[in-house]
């Protein structure tokens, strides 16, 4: 795909089989699901499943999310995904996640390249944070497709990694 076709679609707000979405109530279900499978969990938030209030405050806080987006098949409008950014601890953090339905499928890399189209040309990139853990090799490969330099060693409060730098 040339990037000039790549842009417009994009544009268009749809890249191969994606397309970005609004979340809404009837994904409640699927999102429950997603946040109670440990293996799901593994490298997202506290790192372990979420409590059915701890579940429901997401899903309510990510109705109106702004920055991150909801990525859904372009055929068949179903639920894939989030990526974007979420300011933690003062800190703009990068991310995506994926139901697990929708592993290895390569929406990872489509979804970043789509959201990352999307930021404004003035965004500071270098300001982003992405942090990816040492065990985590499924997004270290998708930072590789990315052309996503590693920058330095870090540490969370769960575990070791690295922080990787955004590239347009």
């Amino acid at each position: 795909m040339h990037a000039t076709e790549a842009k417009k679609k994009v544009e268009d707000n749809t890249l191969d089989n994606l397309v970005i979405s609004s979340l809404c109530l009837e994904d409640k279900r699927a999102i429950y699901e997603f946040l109670q499978d440990p293996v799901v969990m593994r490298f997202l938030g506290p790192r372990r499943p979420l409590t059915d209030e701890e579940a429901s405050e997401w899903f309510e806080l990510e109705l109106n999310a702004a920055t991150r987006h909801v990525f859904r098949t372009k055929d068949t409008n179903d639920l894939v995904g989030f990526c974007g950014i979420k300011v933690i601890d003062g800190v703009e953090d990068f991310a995506y996640f994926l139901l697990k339905a929708h592993w290895g499928k390569g929406y990872a890399v489509d979804m970043c390249r789509m959201v990352v189209a999307i930021m404004p040309a003035s965004k500071d990139l270098e300001s982003v944070q992405v942090f990816i853990a040492n065990d985590n090799s499924a997004s270290q490969a998708v930072a590789r497709k990315l052309g996503w330099p590693r920058i330095r060693e870090s540490v969370n409060q769960y575990e070791k990694g690295h922080l990787y730098r955004i590239s347009r």
